[in-house]
């Protein structure tokens, strides 16, 4: 997305930077003299790197519990009295020291994980290094997920797919992600910009991409390598029909690459592009033979890619992938999306032809200061149908979804309660993109650039709060003295209820519970207010459904933001299982036009289980209105079919079912005849050439002249 221009046995390689810099190179690692002097070492001796190696300390090596460990100690001006201390490794011994560089050994005891290394000079007592280091149990259990649960991932943005020249992160930045809690790192690459015109990657920066997957792995997390946008040469082409010419370069870089990292197990992964550009089922199509190419070519290249985890990015709606590529190794391929949901509040801070910037995201993050930058669309409910559209169609049929990218960078030249808030709102994003992400089965990786929220050469953190709110921690609350969010929400099912609780949140005077039928549907009010206590019975419910519930903690100053969705599937076989019963609630449709005062469930009347959709008129004239939902992932060809109930002396003339596809073409099936006080069946064929989801699934009501009443309409599906 937006190219980033302003803005991957492991034969790992386990080398540990140093933390801060000498006056002489500021990216070299070590304390400087002045802070030497302060702690009471006149020397001016630094120490840059400690690396693990092999006995002859000339290969880089991984570190295993139980087995003999050695160490190659790098700086300047080092004293005879240099010491070297790593956590439960024992018997340290001392086996040579230099000016540049001494030699040590131990042998790390039981436990994995990551160890604290320590350098210092033992006659003045001064600490010149700090760091640590990854130690791997001798015979780890077979990697079968794609990534460690719940994922905590970054990327190494503007860096190795930088195509303007780029600066490599030292290891301290993997080293500082992984002690804040972050266990994956995704390395955008710009192969082909870095390759001679017959397509031969330099060596170089092959060398370059191997040391930042051995950093991560060194520092205990997984690794995602890439083919990044390198100039739009593969994301930008993906046409109607195959390229021959195209599909040759991606396989030549796909064989250059899977060959050079054959030897790594499935602590790496590939990823086959950054983000195709697929706006038709065609062209979805065309993408998945490309991808097939890729499969092919890794698999074919031996080693750990025969049964490497590939990830496939997608761009476009995902229902239109029908396929995913042929694999000869089953169950290791899985799929990637990014989020920058709206764009307008996270990656553009400027006003646009079609929309302006938005500076408050969240219901409870709204600023009213300013209305007119509170977001109206993109907000927790679009986000969460969208990850439970993924989960549905992926992650449940044990497909692994990687959110490769999602990020809401705070909107720069505020001042004063505007940037409070956005700030606020920015934070929110952040943490409850993420937490929804890992809810749904999810692996969600911030994109994160040189200082944000690493500074890339020190690896210091540069925005804690950032990283507390991306690493599983709080976001801060809406400024107006609201509560911080509920965390712990369960939902547990019976028969005709579920029990929801939660932990409590201080400060909080009540709760509020959502509940909706569909995932991201809940209604803009709550279902229940004024809970005190941290656990409620939600009873009288329909059998055989899921439900889905947000809490939302209250004081006196307002409410806090949405908890994570939880759900829970009451027993029972669902006597209305279509795709909008409105047996919770309105299931986001929703009235415009003037005759239409309001829809809301109702047990009035039902065609199947214990409620309908309610759509109350009040016309004072005769006119048209309509009930429509958005972004129905409707099969072309499928045929749709709703339930109405019309009243008896009704002035309704004709009812309409309709359709918008995604291309915003129009198709509708006008009824003029219909039985009152009944329950109406009527019917709508999607066209097999429309484009769907539709944008727009809809009834429309013609009244010939004034009246009040209500229409019931159920059970729809197709």
């Amino acid at each position: 997305m937006k190219h980033h221009f302003v803005f991957a046995a492991v034969a790992a390689t386990i080398l540990l930077a140093g933390c801060g810099a000498s006056d002489a190179d500021p990216g070299a690692g070590g304390q400087s003299p002045r802070l030497l002097a302060a702690t009471g070492r006149a020397s001016t001796a630094s120490v840059s790197t400690v690396n693990s190696t092999d006995s002859t300390f000339t290969t880089l090596s991984t570190m295993h519990v139980g087995q003999t460990a050695y160490f190659k100690v790098v700086g300047s001006k080092l004293p005879s009295t240099l010491a070297l201390d790593v956590t439960d490794c024992a018997g340290m011994t001392t086996l040579s020291t230099g000016a540049t560089e001494a030699h040590y050994r131990c042998t790390p005891g039981t436990t994995a994980g990551m160890k604290t290394v320590t350098v210092r000079d033992k006659s003045g007592g001064s600490t010149l290094y700090t760091n640590a280091v990854n130690v791997q149990a001798v015979n780890p259990p077979p990697i079968t997920t794609a990534l460690p649960m719940p994922t905590r991932g970054f990327n190494l943005g503007n860096s190795l797919e930088a195509i303007w020249g780029y600066s490599i992160p030292g290891q301290a930045v993997y080293t500082s992600a992984a002690n804040a809690g972050f266990n994956a790192v995704r390395i955008p690459c710009a192969w082909a910009s870095n390759a001679d015109t017959s397509g031969n990657i330099d060596p170089t920066y092959m060398a370059k991409v191997k040391q930042a997957v051995d950093y991560s792995i060194a520092a205990g997390m997984y690794a995602v390598i890439n083919v990044h946008w390198d100039g739009g040469w593969f994301d930008s082409n993906i046409g109607n029909s195959v390229d021959p010419t195209l599909d040759a370069k991606y396989r030549k870089i796909w064989s250059q690459i899977a060959t050079a990292f054959a030897g790594y197990d499935n602590h790496l992964l590939f990823a086959a592009a950054n983000e195709p550009s697929i706006d038709s089922p065609t062209k979805m199509n065309t993408l998945m033979s490309y991808y097939q190419s890729f499969v092919n070519t890794v698999r074919a290249a031996g080693g750990g890619n025969t049964n490497r985890w590939l990830m496939l990015p997608i761009q476009g709606d995902a229902s239109w992938i029908t396929a995913l590529p042929s694999d000869p190794t089953s169950g290791r391929l899985g799929v990637e999306f990014h989020n920058y949901t709206p764009s307008l509040f996270t990656i553009i801070h400027t006003d646009q032809s079609w929309g302006n910037a938005i500076y408050f995201w969240g219901q409870s993050y709204h600023y009213s200061g300013n209305p007119s930058r509170n977001a109206t669309w993109g907000e927790e409910g679009y986000n969460d149908a969208f990850y439970q559209q993924l989960q549905d169609q992926f992650v449940s049929k044990g497909v692994p979804v990687i959110i490769g990218e999602y990020q809401a960078a705070g909107t720069p030249g505020l001042t004063g309660a505007d940037q409070t808030w956005n700030n606020a709102s920015r934070l929110y994003w952040n943490k409850y993109l993420s937490e929804s992400a890992r809810a749904h089965g999810l692996s969600p990786f911030y994109w994160s650039t040189p200082n944000a929220p690493f500074a890339y050469d020190t690896g210091a953190i540069t925005d804690a709060a950032l990283v507390t709110a991306l690493t599983g921690g709080v976001a801060p609350p809406p400024p107006n003295g609201a509560p911080y969010a509920v965390t712990g929400v369960t939902a547990t099912a019976g028969t005709g209820q579920v029990t929801v609780s939660w932990t409590a949140v201080g400060g909080a005077t009540s709760y509020q519970l959502y509940r909706t039928a569909n995932s991201g549907s809940e209604a803009a009010t709550p279902s229940v207010t004024g809970i005190t206590g941290t656990t409620f019975t939600d009873t009288g419910l329909n059998a055989g459904t899921t439900y889905y519930y947000r809490v939302v903690a209250v004081n006196g100053s307002g409410a806090s933001g949405f908890s994570t969705e939880a759900k829970a599937t009451t027993s029972g076989t669902n006597p209305d299982p279509t795709k909008f019963h409105f047996e919770t609630d309105t299931q986001s449709w929703t009235p415009s036009g003037s005759l239409i005062t309001g829809v809301a469930t109702s047990t009035a009347q039902h065609y199947a289980g214990q409620r309908s959709l309610a759509v109350n008129f009040a016309g004072t004239a005769a006119g048209s209105s309509s009930v429509t939902v958005n972004d129905a992932v409707v099969p072309p060809g499928a045929t749709i079919t709703f339930r109405v109930w019309i009243p008896a002396g009704s002035q309704i003339t004709k009812i309409e079912p309709y359709i918008q596809d995604y291309n915003w073409n129009y198709v509708s099936n006008p009824v003029t005849s219909f039985t009152p006080a009944a329950w109406n069946t009527l019917t709508l064929t999607v066209p097999t050439t429309s484009i769907t989801p539709v944008h727009r699934l809809g009834l429309s009501v013609t009244t010939g002249a004034a009246w009040t009443g209500t229409v019931y309409i159920d059970s729809i599906n197709w």
